[in-house]
């Protein structure tokens, strides 16, 4: 078989792409702007080296950061679709990595989400888009003011074992965006906790021995949004450790209202959700915990 440029540079990581030969051959045909565009990545088929073959479309996503809108290009088949979302229309990103298995989340107004899977291998590469993505998406044009969120009784900083020992992981993500965002403040902060469901005696015996755990956060702010750290879900039941990471990112003139409701399986939590135009963005809290008094949430109607 015949060796391919492509095909020798397959391997686990996105890559930028910076000019149209190296652009993979799926998706040559389809008119890049490198001069304008900010910047552009290709994300490879989730496949090991050894099972690529140089005849394969060995790359699933091609992702266009260009002047007026995102653009991604995914793999389907022998074909590909094409996505492409306004600045403006981008109300939330979220960063997830579990081990070497990453997913980048950016919800839209509409409440639509667009999904891109990539290996933890990546983070730096993922970590630049998300920056770019966040100025393009701070300096569109939004009908909404920026939100104001309460003052909070939240400390000042966070020492590494402030949440617990289990959840240094989630101090150490809080230094990272520290470093990441000068000038970030601490809204307030939470480490796990056990739930106790809200069912019967038999319900309650169950999760004694399989319990379902309320993972801890990190919440932030800097003068135009609202930074979320956790992990991969908010509810996990059983023992075994959890070393995900999740950093979502919220504009805040994207946000019309927050609402708090009660748990509907669990008792002393509650689920807090931002509501970004048609969209949602739920978050599970502690029952009067000072995340939830930093979000400034209302009863829901």
């Amino acid at each position: 078989m015949t060796r391919s440029a492509e095909f020798d540079a397959f391997g686990p990581w996105v890559d930028q792409v910076r000019n149209a030969s190296e652009v993979p051959g799926l998706y040559r045909d389809y008119p890049v702007d490198f001069t304008a565009s900010r910047l552009v990545l290709k994300v490879p088929r989730n496949i090991s080296r050894r099972d690529a073959l140089p005849t394969m479309d060995l790359y699933d996503h091609l992702i266009i950061v260009a002047p007026a809108a995102l653009t991604v290009l995914s793999r389907t088949g022998s074909s590909f679709t094409e996505r492409s979302l306004g600045y403006a229309d981008i109300v939330a990103i979220t960063d997830t990595v579990d081990l070497v298995d990453g997913r980048l989340s950016i919800l839209t107004r509409a409440g639509d989400t667009l999904a891109v899977p990539y290996n933890g291998s990546s983070q730096e590469v993922i970590t630049r888009l998300i920056d770019v993505l966040g100025e393009l998406t701070r300096a569109a044009p939004r009908s909404a003011a920026a939100m104001i969120l309460p003052a909070t009784d939240a400390p000042p900083a966070l020492d590494l074992l402030d949440l617990g020992k289990h959840d240094v992981g989630l101090v150490t993500s809080y230094f990272d965006l520290l470093r990441h965002h000068f000038g970030a403040s601490l809204l307030a902060a939470h480490g796990r906790a056990g739930l106790i469901p809200r069912g019967g005696l038999l319900t309650r015996a169950v999760h004694a021995i399989y319990p379902m755990t309320l993972h801890g956060a990190v919440l932030c702010r800097t003068e135009t949004e609202l930074h979320i750290l956790g992990r991969k879900a908010w509810l996990v039941r059983g023992n075994a450790p959890d070393l995900s990471r999740s950093h979502s990112t919220i504009p805040l003139g994207a946000i019309d209202r927050v609402t708090v409701a009660p748990h509907p399986k669990y008792l002393a939590a509650v689920v807090v959700t931002v509501r970004l135009g048609e969209a949602t963005f739920d978050i599970v809290l502690p029952e009067g915990s000072a995340a939830e008094r930093a979000l400034g949430a209302h009863p829901a109607a």
